[in-house]
């Protein structure tokens, strides 16, 4: 099992039993850079779902008490390799890859512990673990766009995009009272 995906292309690959144990690595080396800047580190996409197709890149999901010390985070995280890319999405996170060009093997998503997306980040993910319905729904669409958009990742992302917001409503109103 390789982790490493070129930049820009989209490659799904069957899940990996030594996923887990290449997270628990990078987690800690994370750690040690960031200190108490980082109050949790967490496995997110699609590689922390056991069974999920995915591309094989690892996404890390790491939260900071507050916006204003994600800079504080910078130097520590390109010193470990990591590529600062900005915040692509314009929402407050800011992300970062591991790896060159042609074989990013991990991206880390930094954000505030408030942030609605590291809410979403963990709920997405363990709807997919939890459902076995949902986890082949998605896989099905994950494989249909990945055919569709082999080189075109910001496509490809952008139609996952619905299914995703779906499963995230869902979970508002079964968790509302």
């Amino acid at each position: 099992m390789t982790l490493g995906l070129r930049r820009g292309l989209v490659q799904l690959r069957p899940s990996s039993p030594a996923y887990p144990t290449l997270f628990a690595a990078e987690r800690e080396r994370v750690a040690q850079a960031l200190g108490p800047l980082a109050l949790e580190t967490k496995y997110v996409g699609r590689t922390s779902v056991p069974g999920m197709v995915a591309k094989p890149v690892l996404d890390l999901a790491v939260a900071v008490a507050r916006a204003g010390q994600m800079p504080q985070c910078r130097g520590s995280l390109t010193r470990l390799g990591s590529t600062f890319r900005g915040d692509p999405a314009g929402q407050g996170e800011a992300f970062y890859a591991l790896g060159p060009d042609d074989a990013r093997t991990h991206y880390l998503h930094l954000l505030p512990i408030t942030h609605l997306h590291w809410r979403a980040y963990l709920v997405f993910r363990s709807a997919l673990r939890a459902d076995p319905e949902l986890r082949g729904a998605y896989a099905d669409l994950k494989q249909a766009l990945a055919r569709a958009h082999p080189e075109a990742r910001t496509e490809y992302t952008a139609r996952k995009g619905e299914f995703i917001e779906g499963v995230l409503r869902q979970a508002e109103t079964t968790a509302a009272p």
